[in-house]
């Protein structure tokens, strides 16, 4: 699956914004993990999931770290400059991946949603000290089969 990470634009700010590194991750828990090797200092760190074809995704099972996890729906009604923050919905990764209900839901809602694991705990200092990473890295992730792609973009949010 593709994500791109979110990060929270400041520490509490409960709001997040889309970095440019795309992460190819087989869960959402463990595109998360990738993604908060990047975090900014005092923020957390959510994914949004994309589909690069148009229709729907297909149907997966939550891997097995990634069975039973939960999240706080992010969402971005304010089109791609806007913002994200809570949509009050939470999210479980039961019976399919939490990532494969929000492609869908995007759709019906014509806007772009994201996944905050419930009690993300804020990044104590950032993982790198340029804020890029080069055009292809392994990740460690529970799984130990994902990989991160940079675009060329910067891994945290534009100030």
């Amino acid at each position: 699956m593709k994500f791109f990470p979110l990060y929270e634009t400041a520490a509490n700010a409960g709001t997040f914004q889309m970095g440019s590194v795309e992460i190819d991750a087989d869960s959402t828990s463990a595109a998360v993990a990738i993604a908060e090797q990047d975090a900014p200092a005092g923020c957390r760190t959510a994914v949004c999931p994309y589909r690069s074809l148009s229709g729907l995704p297909e149907s997966l099972p939550p891997t097995a770290d990634e069975s039973g996890k939960q999240y706080d729906v992010l969402a971005q009604p304010d089109g791609a400059s806007g913002l994200f923050q809570s949509s009050g919905q939470v999210f479980g990764s039961m019976a399919a991946d939490a990532a494969g209900m929000v492609l869908s839901l995007e759709r019906f809602f014509g806007y772009r949603l994201g996944l905050l694991p419930q009690g993300e705990k804020a990044a104590v200092a950032p993982a790198t000290s340029g804020g890029s990473t080069s055009a292809t890295s392994s990740g460690a992730t529970p799984t130990g089969s994902s990989t991160v792609v940079s675009s060329g973009g910067s891994a945290t949010p534009a100030s």
